[in-house]
């Protein structure tokens, strides 16, 4: 993970948490999963980079099969909590969701693109912007999404969690392994691309 990472997080997160102390209602509930999106992105770091010194994988072999897993696992868990406990209104659910996956982006893109800054152009930091941002949060609201279906339905619960799960992890994989080959502009414009059937959705999704 590095130092950076967590200097970078500390820097995200001291306004984030102060915001929290200053915010009321859905708010700050929003200003929560947008941190906890974080908080989610440093775990992760850390422990990729320790199965990645463990496995007997390159990086690109391991972030095309190993980290779409993990971190899908690890954005949905907060994802499922706040659904089985707290029993959101669908567009709360589904825009915390998306919050989780946005805070995770935000993180890496800045550790990603602050660790190569001396080659780092302003077209990479959009491209790379817009796509993993878009594509962390396309993820998570999936499972959001699939959540508020699934809560009502307890006999679902296990299938339903696992299909999203599993489709969340391929398309994280996909993105992956597209932006890392010699197709890796299709790679960036797949989740922007898939990001506007998103914005209908939330528009016609009721509070």
């Amino acid at each position: 993970m590095g130092n950076l990472n967590l200097i970078l997080f500390i820097s995200f997160a001291a306004p984030l948490l102060m915001s929290l102390f200053v915010c009321k209602g859905k708010a700050r509930t929003l200003l929560l999963f947008l941190f906890i999106g974080m908080v989610v992105c440093l775990f992760c770091g850390e422990l990729n980079a320790i199965i990645l010194r463990i496995l007997p994988f390159d990086r690109r072999y391991f972030t095309s099969n190993f980290s779409p897993l993990i971190e899908e696992l690890c954005k949905a868990i907060p994802i499922l909590v706040y659904t089985f406990l707290w029993k959101p209104k669908k567009r709360t659910l589904l825009e915390c969701s998306i919050l989780v996956g946005v805070g995770f982006a935000v993180l890496e893109n800045a550790f990603i693109l602050g660790s190569a800054a001396a080659t780092v152009s302003v077209t990479t930091a959009l491209i790379r912007g817009f796509g993993a941002g878009m594509m962390h949060g396309v993820c998570t609201l999936a499972v959001g999404y699939g959540m508020s279906f699934v809560h009502t339905k307890r006999k679902l619960f296990y299938t339903g969690t696992t299909a999203l799960l599993a489709v969340a992890m391929i398309y994280h994989s996909v993105y992956n392994t597209l932006v890392q080959s010699s197709h890796q502009m299709a790679g960036f414009l797949l989740p922007m691309l898939s990001f506007v059937p998103i914005l209908i959705l939330l528009n016609k999704t009721e509070e």
